[in-house]
């Protein structure tokens, strides 16, 4: 929402929900496509990277399907078609939900709960090609395409039958009886004309389709259960299998060389491998995951099997051993249960998570292949050698946690408390792994009284020291290196002395001194305990509702302030010493603890606190409540700032030390939430302070929002894109046709500067995925018809803008005439949106010449053999002419023959021709304006100089005339067009011939204008021409950066011819003082930008 303090950024800890992912193969490489809620994300198989995610949808995926850069998305009835990242069209035919959606070629079928079976043809969003009505008492559940079956697939159903369609002539060919259960799942296998089928008692069955005829029954495939029921019939057949494992949801076939081997498995979370040679099981993957499966899928060709699950998992597990179990390869996991702890770490780019599923996790903030879950010491090895299940080795969930990173290469920097556990625990963050010590104190200093559970714990700002507050009201202190015990603090020293003293090996001390309420911290559960910065104080607060201030080296008690009612929760700020108290009246109230008294008081919420964090520079406290509110309070001011709804209740938050993120954990969701902070990342004035609640979406798997503002800003960034490709390709022709036959060199240079998508998956080598420039322009046409209508509808639907804001947004879309932006107003700098490399690329070409320059210098071609005689001259070496009259003569007359005259003209009219001096190049004299006469005269000269000198200079080829021609030719288009537009007082026409041209032919362009000695005086006007052009339109504020680019060109090659005439240099001192006064505006309009920023800088550090 508009407005609100934080704003949507994105999710992390998604990986997979329910929905089956759909696999293509691409090339010699795996996509897995998964959906996450609302969006879906490709994942490359062969290192479970993440490489695309989708856009954000209106409601939750319920089904997918890919063929090459499209993915279909089921949302509801609706197919949402996305092309790489952005939505291309949309399917609308279903009344109800969509079960499942199948890509046969250039159909795309989906089966939806309504009973109709719809085939779309891709790219034609209206009506479907083929609608099939599924008849009545027959309810759909899940199709297959049978392989070589052409146009046919078979559904399944509740009923337990299954029925064999043609969707080509929508005609239903066979029915099968089925086997009385209902059908979960079909998979095609490597054996013609039969499928496996998963039913929802858990058998998974072979049946050849052809001959109607069951080939065997697996019982129990969905996972672990007993054989019972082989030995009932009917109903209590039915009930056995149904408490053995749950429905067969899934089934997977293997391909290639070795076993013929099935994966099957449901709802127990167990995957089940049969060898279908020997009809037996052949190996059991019990812990594989720890929710129901949702999709198995055997990569073709491999033992490799990739498994998804509800539990936020997709593992891959390769069968390469020798007893040929399955052992996890690599995997992709997140919570599979709501977080309950969520807290940043060192400088914010880390994310420490405990969950209800026990996992301790770190998520990256930056990097998502960097999360990962710390190790609990092997407990999938003792799980299996123990044969039970994984969670019940690892810890209870958390309960509170604090880490510190001063000492994370020395020891463990994170301590933790568990549920229902008398221990504390330490993590070594840097090995990603539990700690080596368990922190209880010892018996001794028990002095025989039980173990308490415990309730908080904290870390001192060394890292050295950890404390642990107990149920039993006792707060311990332990020595990170050594997880030793340094002492308890407690409110009467003698009185535990005396205790301790009294006590035993199994004899406790008198009831008396135990319950004398000197012996503990507090007389109830110790609910929190922090440490200021300088490790003098230590203070904690207990649900007697009492803090108290102690020394951190003595252990004494230096201050006890009572708050009167229980404290639940609290936080403080180690700079300053303000600890705030979350307490049962739903009172957040703020204390001094080293002047030990109330400072503030902040009252609103009407349901217990469950988390708070007061900001880095402590100015803000941040509350989450269990009545669905997250407050942000004003500390200085004593007021709420700001009441926010973030989609869900909020369990647990946390600020981070920059302040720009705030991490959010939910009530029933299972991802992190990361919200940014506007006061940094938006307007400082659009943000409204308000004691009524303001609603804000959660975030998704993007990194955006789901606002109208962000899909206005997504619509216009494509459009954007749309226009960059065409303008390139418009520059790409251009350049080609001006550069003519260029080399192989300068077209791998272009080629070399076009923008390339990485992160696309590489296609595969078919006619389908093949790219041609007739794709290419249909794609962007069908692009531009889609946004076109997208524009259309959301005019119809937003509302009117006001004069000033349209007049705006039509300045702001308006080009000049030579096709760059228009400015908005007179006074700004508007810059040309061309790409960085045309004009950056142009002030650096000698450095990239350098780059380019091969290592070692082009080698002298060999000789030509002996029997083929040349003519020498300065340039044979590199270009040879044969003397043919000379072979002739020496198979005529031998060696030393006398050289006919006739046959050297004619040797050297065909040199001449050879060299481009012939008919072509006197027709392209024509067109220059040349005469017939000059060209008699050039030629008779050329005869004179020939007879006048040896032999080899009456033959030497033509000195690049062509090439002088061409470049002549460029350079007076450059000059016709700076007087032409110098008449016309606009330079639109020589700006859009700059702006088409790429960065070496415009250097080129520029370097011809060379002024020689001697040479005419036109050279100097049209050197002035250019620097007129270059002030104008640095006065003009338009095309800022391609314009300076120009300039520095400009002064770079004609420096000293600019220098030398008086003329050349006042234009160029007024092109200094435009740029100079153009440079001062615009360096006192970032002024206030930069303080701005400073501001906040000294404010963060």
């Amino acid at each position: 929402m508009s407005g609100a303090l934080f704003a949507p950024f994105r999710a992390l800890g998604l990986i997979a929900d329910d929905v089956p992912p759909a696999v293509q193969r691409r090339g010699n490489q795996t996509f897995v496509t998964v959906s996450v809620g609302k969006a879906w994300q490709i994942y490359n198989c062969d290192r479970l990277r993440l490489l695309l995610v989708g856009p954000q949808l209106k409601h939750s995926i319920c089904a997918l399907a890919c063929k090459g850069d499209l993915t279909f998305a089921a949302v509801r009835g609706t197919i949402v078609e996305c092309r790489r990242v952005h939505r291309s069209g949309e399917y609308r035919g279903h009344d109800a939900d969509i079960l499942q959606l199948l890509v046969l070629g250039d159909r795309l079928l989906s089966l939806g709960r309504d009973g109709r079976l719809l085939v779309w043809r891709i790219g034609q969003y209206g009506a479907p090609e083929v609608a099939i009505q599924l008849p009545s008492g027959f309810t759909p559940t899940c199709m297959a395409h049978p392989d070589t079956y052409l146009n046919k697939v078979v559904v399944g159903s509740e009923e337990g039958r299954l029925q064999l369609w043609n969707f080509a002539t929508a005609s239903r060919l066979f029915e099968f009886e089925g086997w009385g259960c209902a059908v979960r799942c079909i998979a095609p296998s490597p054996a013609l004309d039969v499928v496996g089928v998963g039913l929802e008692d858990g058998r998974a069955v072979l049946h050849n389709l052809r001959y109607d005829d069951t080939i065997m029954q697996l019982h129990n495939a969905s996972g672990a259960g007993t054989n019972a029921s082989l030995y009932l019939t009917g109903s209590d057949a039915q009930a056995a299998r149904l408490a053995a494992g749950g429905a067969c949801t899934t089934i997977s076939f293997r391909t290639g060389a070795g076993m013929p081997l099935m994966a099957a498995g449901g709802g127990a979370g167990v995957v089940t491998v049969w060898n279908l040679e020997q009809r037996r099981l052949h190996t059991l993957i019990r812990d594989a995951h720890d929710a129901p499966l949702v999709s198995l899928h055997f990569f073709a060709g491999e033992p490799l099997l990739m498994s998804c699950a509800r539990d936020n998992s997709l593992k891959q597990w390769v069968f390469d051993g020798v007893d040929g179990a399955g052992r996890l390869l690599r995997f992709r996991s997140g919570h599979a249960a709501p977080p309950t702890v969520v807290r940043h770490y060192g400088s914010g780019r880390l994310l420490l998570s405990a969950g209800q599923d026990r996992a301790f996790r770190a998520f990256s903030t930056i990097q998502d292949a960097q999360s990962r879950e710390l190790s609990q010491h092997h407990t999938q090895r003792r799980a299996k050698r123990l044969k039970i299940e994984e969670k019940e080795l690892k810890l209870a969930p958390v309960l509170a946690l604090d880490a510190c990173d001063v000492r994370e290469r020395d020891w463990s920097n994170v301590i933790t408390a568990h549920e229902d556990d008398t221990r504390a625990y330490v993590w070594r963050l840097q090995k990603y792994t539990l700690g080596e010590w368990v922190l209880f104190p010892p018996g001794k200093e028990l002095a025989g009284a039980k173990e308490s559970q415990v309730t908080s714990v904290c870390l001192s700002r060394c890292g050295n020291f950890g404390f642990v507050g107990s149920e039993a009201g006792r707060l311990d202190r332990y020595n990170m290196q050594s997880g030793m015990h340094r002492g308890s603090y407690c409110r009467d020293p003698k009185v535990m002395a005396e205790a301790t003293k009294k006590s035993g090996p199994g004899v406790p001390a008198p009831k008396e001194l135990l319950e004398s309420p000197g012996v503990t911290a507090h007389d109830g559960p110790v609910r929190g305990v922090c440490a200021d910065g300088a490790n003098r104080l230590v203070a904690s607060a207990g649900e007697d509702g009492f803090i108290r201030v102690w020394d951190f080296r003595s252990r004494a008690l230096k201050a006890e302030i009572k708050v009167g009612v229980p404290v639940k929760r609290v936080c403080n700020h180690p700079g300053t010493g303000l600890m705030a108290a979350a307490c049962a009246d739903h009172v957040v109230r703020m204390y001094d603890v080293e002047a030990a008294r109330l400072v503030r008081q902040f009252r609103g919420h009407t349901a217990p606190v469950c988390d708070m964090q007061i900001s880095a520079d402590c100015r803000w406290l941040l509350t989450a409540s269990l009545d669905g509110t997250v407050r942000c309070w004003d500390i200085p001011a004593a007021r709420v700032l700001q009441v926010m709804r973030l989609g869900a209740p909020v369990t647990s938050l946390s600020l981070g030390p920059g302040q720009d993120l705030l991490a959010t954990a939910h009530v029933g969701k299972r991802g992190v939430y990361l919200w940014s902070n506007q006061m940094l990342f938006g307007s400082g004035a659009d943000i409204v302070p308000s004691e009524d609640p303001l609603r804000v979406r959660l975030p998704s798997i993007t990194a955006a929002t789901n606002d109208a503002s962000t899909t206005t800003a997504r619509q216009d960034a494509a459009a954007a894109a749309d226009e960059l490709r065409a303008m390139l390709r418009q520059t790409a022709g251009m350049s080609k046709a001006a550069a003519g036959s260029g080399s192989e060199e300068s077209e791998e240079e272009e080629e070399g500067q076009r923008p390339q998508d990485v992160r696309q998956p590489p296609a595969e080598p078919d006619s389908s995925d093949a790219s041609s420039d007739e794709e290419f322009a249909a794609d962007a046409a069908a692009a531009a018809a889609a946004r076109r209508q997208r524009q259309r509808r959301q005019a119809a639907a937003a509302p009117e803008l006001d004069p000033a804001a349209a007049a705006a947004a039509a300045a702001y879309a308006a080009k000049d005439a030579a096709g760059a932006p228009r400015p908005l107003e007179p006074e700004l700098v508007t810059l040309s949106m061309l790409p960085r490399t045309q004009w950056q690329n142009l002030v650096h070409l000698d450095t990239i010449k350098a780059r380019n320059k091969p290592i070692e210098p082009p080698k002298k071609p060999a000789a030509a053999p002996f029997f083929l005689p040349t003519l020498a001259g300065v340039d044979a070496g590199r270009n040879p002419v044969f003397d043919f009259g000379a072979a002739a003569d020496g198979q005529e007359g031998g060696e030393g023959g006398a050289a006919d005259p006739a046959a050297e003209a004619a040797l050297a009219a065909r040199a001449a021709a050879a060299w481009g001096d012939g008919e072509d190049e006197a027709e392209e004299g024509g067109s220059e304006g040349g005469s017939d006469g000059e060209q008699d005269e050039e030629r008779a000269q050329d005869g004179a100089v020939d007879a006048a000198g040896s032999g080899a200079q009456r033959r030497r080829p033509p000195v690049g005339r062509v090439l002088k021609t061409a470049a002549a030719a460029e350079q007076s288009q450059l000059v016709r067009l700076l007087h032409a537009c110098a008449r016309a007082g606009d330079w639109a026409s020589l700006v859009a011939h700059l702006r088409a041209l790429p960065p070496v032919q415009v250097d080129a362009e520029i370097r011809a204008m060379q002024v020689l000695e001697g040479g005419p005086e036109d050279d100097l006007e049209h050197l002035a021409l250019l620097l007129q052009f270059l002030e104008e339109e640095t006065a003009a504020h338009t095309n800022f950066e391609f314009v300076q680019a120009l300039l520095r060109v400009t002064l770079q090659v004609h420096g000293e011819t600019i220098a030398e005439h008086a003329e050349l240099r006042d234009r160029a001192q007024r092109a200094q003082q435009r740029l100079s006064a153009t440079w001062r505006r615009l360096d006192g309009l970032l002024q206030s930008t930069r303080c701005m920023v400073g501001f906040l800088g000294n404010l963060q550090a």
